[in-house]
């Protein structure tokens, strides 16, 4: 599908799209949805497989969408299935941004009215400026970020303005050159951001990211099958209740999290992955117990893949698991609710938040101001706050979350995100997090005890 892009200028296009002040039979294909951050590569998020979507608009949307399907014989310069915008007309400044799929604003949902609403405000106070904004998976050969590195020599005019990455491809892009640093004051009233967002922006001492949304694993539970009283780890594990989560998976983060949550270190102070012995025996000891207590069964720990785990509690075999937060708001139902993970004595800090950020990728003076300007208001408090509360993740800025108020997880946020910390870099994670998993996976198996597989996990480490 080619790229329809209307200016303040040739409002007449719109006449032709119009029927009753809509855009509808739009034709948006969009890629497989992917996962939805960098927590869990195996949580299940509603998905279109080269699904035609027919949406209506409102008529003051001047913004181009595109997917990456287009009709075959397109004779088009491509790259990974990019093709090149229109030139901008003359005295204009085109930006182009990347999204994830589940961030389009063509979607019709609450999230994405929001967004639209925030675009053409954005366009309103910049006439000069026109829009265009391109669907791009979150994994594969047609991910954003490996879109960028096959652009950035073979076709550099497809590469964007602006770009939407998790915590794990902006540490990877700015490795790789691929963003540029960010001239901002958005941070300067640092009280005004929680301390996870903050840190996310920076890397190496600059600032590659304007953070907007965050997420982290959660409980979740049905509470018919629970009761609601489930604030502490012995109120949890003493209802000798299977919870599902997914030790045999290498990149599953619940061991991890309670690793760290019991003040476990991650990485030493030369920044290279690290593990306490002591505490991590007291991790396992914790697993231990539990499964002693119905609460991790063999059974649940041969599971790899986490939409199985979702699969049998959407049919009511097990009543409690772990999940990220944004896919529990995307699966959200009657009778399915949601709390922070409970904290450990002594130990008041929620770890492994990643963030979903925008980065700067134009060299361009003149599309750099303006694309900061659009990345600045996507980061505003105000919008922050309703377009979380609506599109399912943690918001990044300090507010009176007035749009979280009313909403069933409101106590959460407010649990969570004050005492939230940053997810460490993958680099790291994908070293601990198989060695703690499979430390997990013995414990519960009975294959070793908790001491036995701490030392295991130390050496291994080494």
């Amino acid at each position: 599908m080619r790229t329809i892009r209307m200016h303040k200028q040739a409002r007449m296009i719109l006449g032709i799209l119009v029927v009753t002040g809509l855009f509808s039979g739009c034709t948006f294909i969009n890629e497989n949805l992917g996962p939805l951050g960098s927590i869990s590569n195996t949580d299940p998020v509603i998905t279109a497989t080269s699904t035609t979507v027919n949406i209506a608009m409102p008529s003051t949307i001047t913004v181009a969408v595109t997917s990456e399907s287009r009709p075959a014989g397109n004779d088009t310069t491509e790259v990974d299935g990019i093709e090149p915008t229109a030139s901008p007309e003359s005295g204009m400044i085109n930006l182009s941004v990347w999204i994830p799929p589940q961030f389009d604003p063509a979607q019709g949902t609450d999230e994405a009215k929001i967004f639209s609403e925030l675009i053409n405000e954005f366009l309103s106070e910049n006439p000069q400026v026109s829009l265009s904004l391109r669907i791009k998976a979150t994994a594969g050969t047609s991910s954003a970020i490996n879109t960028l590195s096959a652009a950035k020599n073979a076709a550099p005019d497809v590469i964007p303005s602006l770009v939407f990455l998790d915590r794990a491809d902006l540490l990877s892009a700015s490795q790789k050159g691929l963003i540029y640093p960010i001239r901002t004051t958005i941070f300067s009233d640092s009280s005004t951001w929680y301390n996870f967002s903050k840190q996310a922006s920076v890397i190496d001492n600059l600032i590659y990211g304007i953070p907007i949304a965050g997420d982290t694993l959660v409980l979740v539970f049905r509470p018919s099958k629970t009761g609601a009283e489930m604030t502490t780890w012995d109120e949890i594990l003493s209802r000798g209740l299977p919870i599902a989560f997914s030790p045999s998976s290498s990149d599953a983060l619940f061991p991890t999290f309670i690793y760290a949550a019991m003040g476990g270190k991650l990485v030493d102070d030369q920044g290279q992955a690290w593990l306490d012995q002591s505490i991590l025996t007291q991790a396992l000891h914790f697993f231990l117990a539990g499964g002693q207590n119905g609460a991790f069964p063999p059974s649940l720990s041969q599971i790899v893949d986490n939409s199985q785990n979702w699969q049998m509690f959407l049919e009511g075999s097990v009543s409690i698991l772990v999940s990220k937060f944004s896919t529990y708001r995307h699966n959200q139902g009657t009778d399915v609710d949601a709390i922070a993970l409970p904290f450990f004595p002594d130990h008041n800090a929620y770890p492994l938040m990643t963030t979903w950020n925008i980065a700067l990728t134009t060299d361009d003076p003149a599309k750099q101001e303006y694309a900061i300007k659009l990345a600045e208001k996507l980061a505003d408090p105000i919008f922050n706050d309703r377009w979380t509360a609506a599109a399912g993740y943690f918001p990044v800025r300090k507010s009176e979350h007035a749009a979280w108020q009313n909403d069933a997880e409101y106590e959460t946020i407010l649990a969570i995100n004050p005492v939230a910390t940053l997810v460490p870099n993958p680099q790291i994670l994908n070293k601990i997090t198989p060695i703690l998993n499979s430390a997990v996976s013995k414990v519960i198996n009975t294959a070793a005890s908790p001491e036995q597989a701490a030392q295991e996990a130390i050496e291994e480490l080494d």
